[in-house]
């Protein structure tokens, strides 16, 4: 009988086809949240500042600003949050999470965000899904016009 053989094999060309090419993995959870907005996404709700640090005038040492790392108990997400002091000066917040490899396999993939605003008291940047095992970089600086007022005194810290 020749029709068996002739469906089996159409059966195998179509399942070849629809199967996934390679070994791709599933994004890892949680990283659905990358790039958003903590407050938008409900996530804030949960926030705890994990880490805070003065922003401190380069010459003159006074405290211009506090930068906070900010953690999603729930959402897993870190963000950096700004109390600019200085009416007028602009508050710049980074984060960086670099590849890390999870430990269920696969991988977070790098994310940088450095959100600058012009706000007088607390603002803060844009988060990414990092659970309790990754490290972040965090950093701010407070300029007003083209001099800065607060910084964290070192390019970024890294914060686990």
């Amino acid at each position: 009988m020749r029709l068996p053989r002739i469906v089996a094999a159409l059966v195998l060309a179509v399942g070849l086809a629809l199967a996934p090419a390679g070994t791709a993995q599933a994004a890892p959870p949680g990283t659905g949240y990358d790039y958003t907005d903590p407050a938008q996404t409900g996530c804030s709700a949960s926030a705890i500042t994990i880490w805070s640090k003065d922003l401190r005038h380069p010459a003159t040492g006074v405290v211009n600003g506090v930068m906070e790392l900010r953690y999603s108990t729930v959402c897993q997400t870190n963000w950096v949050r700004v109390n600019n002091y200085v009416s007028g000066a602009a508050a710049r917040k980074i984060i960086v999470r670099p590849r890390v490899h999870a430990p269920y396999g696969g991988s977070l993939e790098y994310a940088m965000d450095s959100t600058v605003d012009v706000y007088y008291g607390w603002s803060y940047g844009l988060q990414f899904y990092a659970p309790s095992w990754v490290c972040v970089e965090v950093g701010a600086v407070l300029t007003l016009g083209t001099e800065v007022i607060g910084q964290n005194g070192q390019a970024l810290d890294q914060v686990c």
